[in-house]
């Protein structure tokens, strides 16, 4: 029995030992957890959240609910009416404590913060359209969202789709979203509705491939469609009739990428109110522009009104102009068939001028221009720079010449090229300095050495060097602080101190115990 007893002490030992030199870890963050009943105008201290879940749970806010009457909650559902049916929403606090919460629809309040949803892994319906809503991501742990309706918001970032694996609608429109990236790598059939007009979108190019039922692009800054041409119409059997696609007020000059679509089955095509502006270019009496606008099968559309008497022949458009005009435009406008429906396909193309001569500053090959009228200062570009070079101005020729004088020299009433000319930059070796000996060590070095001229100065660097470094060595010995394991004291508290010095007693004990017998 007593063997018995001093094993288990010396295993109780070892363990006690073990645990408190194991490393401790910290446990994982626990859900919001309502701890006792509380009214339900405590948990939710907004109004229109208060009655909201009220009315899911068949009491007044002023009564009382527990944890497990919160969980029974699956939804808060503010668009059973054309209109709010509970005051104005400000907050969503207490929502943490809908852990079943799967559909949240509170559209046309003023909902800035949604941080009470971070976590709230059942979401799969979120309607905040018409708030104020700029942080989405929140909503990054909500892996199972399929709908997401946050049409218009403050959103510019929507990287937590990335979070979003079952999501198949995307609506944002009337948003700050320039950036759609993010949809780039879901699978081709993932999205039935894409809304994003009404935001600051110019590459479509994340949408290559993609199917969709309904596409709104309108009111964006949309120049290109070509990504528009390897998309498709959603194939569900569900949906058969109501395709659409809405590109209308962007900037699109040419809708021919669209011509060999797999648009057959479309229903609405709107393309209408484009504005297109075309680089500036210089004034001239006798003007002459190709136009840039190309309907569905690739061929220039000819121009409804041209501005300042223009004319239009054979693609081109020619205007005589006796005195300077800063801009000269023409509208377009035609029907265009796609798939099984036609579409209006219009707008205006803006073509600025400016009223003088173009200088040309070429930084060895990297050109830039700008346009001046006659007898007027030139501003001075940014100065270029180039490794191992100083920039030495702007000259009329690439080698030689004369510099141009910003200062006073003026544009000439004819096109221009100033050049960018450099200087090699030489960099001087840096001179070795030695420390100065003292005369005493002088004179010694000379007599002793005065015979072999060259081993006393080698000799002389050798000491002065060695002398240097024992210097340096002693000062930074005298400098470094004394370093104090700070991880090896005991912190106030600690109670491992203790449990391993009763650890060592138990075994000393067990040691004991066991020569006793032995003896």
């Amino acid at each position: 029995m007593k063997k018995m007893m001093t094993l288990l002490l010396l295993a109780l030992s070892v363990f006690i030992i073990s645990f408190v030199s194991s490393p401790k870890h910290a446990s994982a963050d626990t859900t919001d957890i309502l701890q006792a009943p509380k009214p339900i105008n405590e948990i939710f201290p907004d109004e229109g959240v208060a009655q909201l879940v009220a009315r899911e749970t068949g009491k007044s806010t002023t009564s009382e609910v527990s944890q497990a009457d919160l969980d029974g909650i699956t939804k808060l559902n503010d668009t059973i009416q054309s209109s709010r049916t509970v005051p104005m929403i400000y907050s969503l606090e207490g929502v943490e404590y809908l852990h079943n919460l799967r559909e949240l629809a509170i559209p046309n309040h003023s909902v800035s913060d949604i941080s009470a949803l971070e976590g709230l892994a059942e979401l799969r319906i979120v309607d905040i359209r018409y708030s104020n809503v700029s942080d989405l991501s929140p909503l990054s742990k909500s892996k199972e969202i399929t709908h997401l309706d946050a049409i218009g918001n403050n959103i510019s970032d929507i990287s937590v789709f990335s979070s979003f694996s079952k999501i198949n609608q995307v609506v944002l429109g009337e948003n700050n979203i320039s950036d759609i990236s993010v949809l780039k790598d879901f699978p081709a059939d993932q999205f039935v509705y894409i809304y994003l007009d009404n935001n600051k979108i110019k590459d479509i190019s994340p949408l290559s491939g993609k199917a969709f039922h309904q596409l709104t692009l309108n009111d964006n800054e949309i120049s290109d469609v070509s990504p528009l041409s390897t998309m498709t119409l959603y194939s569900d059997y569900a949906f058969t009739d109501n395709f659409y696609i809405d590109i209308s007020n962007n900037h699109i000059s040419d809708i021919s990428p669209l011509k060999n679509t797999g648009f057959s089955k479309l229903n609405y095509f709107y393309a209408e109110n484009q504005s297109v502006t075309s680089p500036s270019k210089t004034f001239s009496n006798d003007l002459t522009l190709e136009n840039s606008v190309k309907n569905i099968e690739g061929k220039a559309i000819t121009p409804e009104i041209i501005s300042n008497n223009g004319s239009y022949s054979g693609s081109m458009l020619n205007w005589q102009l006796p005195n300077f005009v800063a801009n000269v435009d023409y509208s377009f406008s035609e029907t265009n068939q796609i798939g099984q429906t036609t579409g209006v396909f219009s707008g205006k193309v803006s073509q600025p001028l400016v009223d003088g001569f173009t200088v040309t500053f070429d930084n060895e090959g990297s050109i830039s221009t700008e346009s001046y009228k006659s007898d007027v200062i030139i501003s001075e570009p940014t100065e270029p720079t180039k490794e191992g070079f100083t920039f030495e101005g702007w000259y009329d020729a690439s080698t030689g010449g004369k510099k141009w004088d910003f200062a006073t020299d003026k544009m000439p009433a004819n096109d221009i090229t100033l050049y960018a000319q450099f200087t090699e930059t030489k960099t001087e070796p840096a001179n070795p300095v030695f420390p100065v000996e003292s005369e005493e060590s002088t004179d010694l070095g000379d007599s002793e050495d005065s015979a072999n001229p060259s081993v006393t100065e080698d000799t002389s660097k050798l000491e002065i060097a060695e002398k240097a470094t024992k210097n340096k060595t002693t000062q930074a010995s005298e400098k470094a602080p004394e370093k104090i394991a700070t991880s090896e004291l005991p912190k106030t508290g600690d109670s491992s101190p203790y449990l391993i010095l009763l650890g060592l007693v138990l075994v000393g004990a067990s040691v004991f115990a066991w020569k006793k017998k032995q003896a």
